[in-house]
């Protein structure tokens, strides 16, 4: 079967979605399809941009194509009458994040028409589709809850899975994610301020924004903590990021609501436990307190003293990131069973 996986690109940024849609062409290849990865530049500032991607999106055609898969807004508006979506998530902006410091988009007349018309565009073309999963119950909730449109979640594996190991229980908690203001980088390192033992924080991933970066050293510099936060700021190679995870104490991850986290399921691979938020959204699908991780309310004070918790009870933290791990491998979201679901 020819398939185009389509989905946007956002020029010089590579994080989780991008790894997910490279992911998925490597094994529907390996399954015997011919893949091809279409990739749609989106821009969202200024804000107008957004119409008039999403009519060039609606006017672009894939004939050549037996199926496509769309991935993201907004590469699922293009038509093909064999479209299934696999919905990473709708543009948030015009959703759960309007109203907060997330929203991006100006409230303003013209700000809040383009919100308009992207839930008017979501509520008439994602019901195009063959068949709409999402990438797990949290995203389908959102999609029902603003939309009223009903997906069938559908879990994405990790990569590598088999690479993943536990090795030993170091004195860092390590989290890899790009570096933005809602994957919140920076309540990490303010947390820091308020540890009392010994526990260091390696941060490592790209920044959307040379911003994001500066905003994280000058903090690193402001409080002092240039011993204990190790910041990478740059794309780090899937070996590397492994053992980090192999030889870390934990992971810490604190998005503001979440779509999935595949960070998440990186950790407990790796047998480490996870400290996050109740604001977290997705990841709370995956961490239950006191059982495969901590989930604390989103202050700097309260991720110290969970930090502290298991930089001090070893045994307790190597528990928590053994039924994480148990967790996972129940889920048996498998790449078989993904390549299965999406070529029926």
């Amino acid at each position: 079967m020819k398939i185009a996986i389509v989905n946007n690109a956002v020029p010089f940024v590579y994080g989780g979605v991008e790894f997910l849609t490279d992911g998925l062409q490597e094994k529907l290849t390996l399954a015997g399809h011919d893949v091809d990865l279409v990739r749609i530049p989106f821009q969202w500032n200024p804000v107008e941009l957004i119409l008039d991607q999403i009519l060039s999106v609606r006017l672009m055609r894939l004939e050549g194509a037996d199926r496509v898969i769309a991935m993201n807004f907004p590469a699922y508006y293009i038509q093909h009458p064999n479209k299934i979506v696999w919905l990473i998530h709708q543009f948030r902006q015009a959703y759960d994040l309007w109203g907060t410091e997330y929203q991006c988009i100006p409230e303003t007349p013209a700000g809040v028409a383009v919100r308009r018309a992207i839930i008017q565009a979501d509520n008439t073309y994602l019901p195009e589709a063959r068949k709409l999963y999402a990438i797990n119950p949290f995203v389908a909730q959102r999609l029902e809850r603003y939309n009223q449109i009903l997906a069938e979640p559908l879990y994405p594996p990790l990569q590598d899975v088999e690479m993943f190991y536990e090795g030993e229980q170091g004195d860092y908690y390590f989290c890899p994610s790009r570096i933005n203001r809602s994957k919140r980088q920076s309540l990490m390192i303010e947390a820091m301020r308020y540890c009392k033992t010994d526990a260091r924080l390696v941060l490592a991933g790209p920044p959307d924004h040379f911003t994001d970066l500066d905003e994280c050293r000058s903090l690193i510099r402001r409080y002092r903590l240039e011993d204990r936060v190790e910041l990478r700021g740059t794309f780090i190679p899937q070996e590397e990021k492994i053992k980090l995870f192999a030889n870390a104490l934990g992971c810490i991850f604190v998005p503001y609501n979440e779509d999935h986290g595949l960070v998440t399921l990186e950790a407990f691979q790796s047998c480490k436990p996870v400290i996050t938020t109740s604001d977290s959204g997705g990841v709370l699908a995956f961490v239950k307190d006191g059982h495969s991780g901590r989930v604390v309310s989103p202050t700097a004070e309260a991720l110290a003293e969970a930090m502290d918790e298991l930089f001090v009870a070893r045994d307790k933290a190597h528990c928590m990131g053994a039924v994480g791990r148990v967790n996972v491998q129940q889920l048996n979201n498998t790449w078989d069973n993904v390549v299965a679901r999406l070529t029926q």
